[in-house]
């Protein structure tokens, strides 16, 4: 391997005369007769392994290698010694961290092959070196947040990202279980079961909570660290803060719902000042056409349109209700879901409002919000859930409106089945107003979803 630079110390010229005679075209070499020498040879060049011989009369090669350990650690260290300086080896190990030893006289091939070990060990421990300072870097100046776990999942090491984003202090970090910051429990297990089970997790969206309580929607990546048996070591978690990207998404969909919500007034207001009209208008003309004609031609025909209209009459105002209920903007939410139960009750199904105060003034697209969501939770547990009484409830807590929506009917699985349309629905709405949703569902035990929406 030319090139290598190999400084070789030792008190008798002989031996380095032989030394650089035997290796002169394979190594760069440079010699030194005493310590003092081999350290202004090391401030000068940058030398990739050291040899001394361990009996020189001012220094011993285990002194000069204990010596040069933290002004020159990097080169490889080689010690030769006699048979009978079996400690001199072992303070080497221990004090100058050598890398291995040559008994004298030395045999040249072995030598050179020692080098030429040693060598390819300094270049994997240089490349170690430049990747552990580029990720060093990386941790010490990324802006998102970077900590490294034990196997119990307790914080050993974080960057100043972390401290942000979790809005603590360095002393509080330490050997703090990273579990206390995630939200939801069920999240934590998946996170921690995923990582144990996989080694990696990779942009996993969930949602922190920060040492003063502030919650934060997060992409969680991580991955396992193992030593160079394979041995895991620790987890390395990489958390990026996209509450920012949250928010207006929030805001987009409640943008979107609102419009939405807008659109269906327009329509239902078309629908009943032009084609409900017009129909009424229908109906007019033909009543009056009954009293001119001749009942034995036009009066079963007649009757049979009339029936139809009137029937379209009552099909629209339906809809008209659905779209936009009168009682709703009339008369309020409260007034609203009371009717809405009213609507939904028959023979089968026993529908309980429960409001334990008088509700609110909401703003206008809340109200809508609240009324779809129980809408579609009426129309779900009609369609699924087999049960026999409904209730909807409601409670105000500080500055949140709770809506509680309960059935006693079969219940369902929430982690096989809660991704059905009407859930989704559901949950975008609630979410469009910054509000949470729990939801509890067994079977053969009914549901219950609790719903929490800040008051304007």
């Amino acid at each position: 391997m030319e090139g290598i630079k190999v400084l070789y110390i030792d008190d008798e010229k002989d031996n380095l005369e032989a030394f650089k005679a035997s290796f002169r075209r394979i190594f760069d070499v440079y010699l030194a007769e005493n310590a003092q020498q081999g350290i202004e040879i090391l401030k000068k060049h940058t030398i990739e392994v050291v040899i001394a011989d361990q009996r020189m009369p001012e220094t011993t090669g285990v002194e000069f290698f204990e010596f040069i350990l933290h002004a020159y650690p990097n080169p490889m260290r080689i010690l030769l010694t006699g048979y009978s300086d079996i400690n001199a080896v072992r303070d080497a190990i221990n004090k100058g961290q050598v890398y291995r030893y040559i008994s004298k006289p030395w045999d040249e091939f072995e030598f050179k092959t020692t080098i030429e070990d040693a060598y390819q060990f300094y270049q994997l421990r240089e490349q170690n070196n430049k990747l552990q300072n580029k990720y060093q870097k990386i941790f010490s100046e990324s802006s998102d947040a970077i900590l490294i776990l034990d196997e119990m999942g307790r914080i050993i090491d974080y960057n100043k990202g972390t401290l942000s984003l979790l809005e603590i202090k360095r002393r509080k970090l330490n050997l703090t279980h990273f579990s206390n910051f995630i939200a939801n429990k069920h999240e934590n297990d998946y996170i921690f079961k995923t990582i144990f089970d996989n080694g990696f997790i990779k942009n996993y969206e969930c949602k922190l909570t920060s040492i003063n309580g502030k919650e934060i929607s997060c992409l969680i990546s991580a991955n396992r660290i193992t030593d160079n048996y394979g041995v895991v070591s620790s987890y390395q978690i990489i958390i990026r803060d996209i509450t920012s990207k949250t928010i207006n998404e929030q805001l987009l969909l409640k943008t979107i719902i609102s419009t939405q919500d807008d659109e269906k007034s327009r329509i239902s207001r078309n629908l009943h000042d032009s084609l409900g009209q017009t129909l009424v208008g229908i109906k007019y003309q033909l009543d009056y056409l009954k009293t001119v004609s001749d009942p034995q031609i036009y009066s079963p025909i007649i009757e049979t349109t009339i029936e139809a209209i009137t029937a379209t009459i009552q099909q629209l105002r339906r809809i008209c209700y659905e779209i936009v209920p009168p009682s709703l903007t009339e008369f309020g939410i409260q007034s609203a879901l009371e009717q809405l139960g009213k609507k939904f009750q028959n023979n089968d199904i026993k529908i309980i409002t429960e409001f334990k105060s008088q509700l609110p003034n909401l703003n206008k697209d809340t109200e809508v919000a609240i009324y779809r969501i129980t809408q579609e939770f009426l129309a779900n547990s009609f369609k699924h859930s087999n049960c026999n009484q409904i209730t909807i409830a409601s409670e105000i807590e500080n500055t949140f409106f709770w809506i509680i929506l309960k059935d006693n009917g079969i219940g369902f699985d929430s982690k096989i089945e809660g991704k059905g349309f009407g859930l989704k629905n559901i949950i975008s709405r609630v979410e469009s107003f910054h509000g949470s949703i729990n939801i509890q569902s067994n079977k053969n035990k009914g549901t219950e979803f609790r719903i929490k929406i800040p008051i304007n």
